[in-house]
């Protein structure tokens, strides 16, 4: 699948509470992306792979104090093979700069070149297809909350054989869940990983 496929099937939301600059020249390069003002509710990006998000004027539902910093916690906390990038126009060293920092994939200043913006995109888009990352990432997000190492083992090769198989339903991962015994969160973190429309464009491709 070319880059132009790629990014065309790839979902990206922007969370951003004014119109987002950089939307219209986005979309000319193939980008699918939709704009959200701001969320209330973790379940409004459950949708989408990549997230943007803006670090002022978001966030009022989570933590204002640090403004989107506080959205992209909770992404990466509950959906952490979700690609996030942060942005700002403000300072970079800001309170909430350097709390986005320490949760987001990558950081863009809001007003940087459109070609850093395509180079960022990309990237999250290569990380995002790529079957293999996505797994090792959420490997040690089970591992962070604390499953069972053998019960790691028995997912992860659920995962691989519907990999290789083009199990697009994850048929086995989805029984193990249910009668495997691991903390919501934990089994979220899967549900999230599998529940993605990426493997559409993976097993085309």
């Amino acid at each position: 699948m070319s880059q132009q496929e790629l990014r065309g099937s790839t979902r990206i939301a922007i969370i951003d509470d004014e119109k987002f600059k950089a939307y219209n020249n986005l979309t000319t390069y193939g980008y699918n992306i939709k704009e959200l003002p701001d969320i209330t509710s973790l379940d409004q990006v459950v949708g989408f792979d990549i997230i943007l998000c803006d670090l002022m004027g978001v966030g009022q539902n989570f933590d204002s104090s640090i403004g989107g910093a506080s959205i992209i916690r909770e992404i990466k906390e509950n959906y952490p093979t979700k690609f996030v990038i942060a942005y700002s126009g403000a300072r970079g060293n800001s309170a909430e700069a350097n709390a986005a920092k320490r949760y987001a994939d990558e950081f863009i200043k809001k007003d940087e070149e459109i070609t850093k913006w395509v180079e960022k995109l990309d990237r999250a888009i290569e990380f995002s297809s790529d079957p293999y990352q996505r797994w090792l990432v959420t490997r040690q997000g089970l591992i962070d909350h604390e499953v069972d190492i053998r019960r790691i083992v028995e997912l992860e090769s659920a995962y691989v054989e519907a990999i290789k198989n083009h199990d697009q339903d994850f048929s086995k991962v989805k029984k193990m869940l249910e009668t495997i015994d691991i903390g919501g969160n934990a089994k979220g973190i899967v549900q999230s990983l599998i529940a993605s429309a990426i493997y559409s464009i993976i097993f085309a491709s």
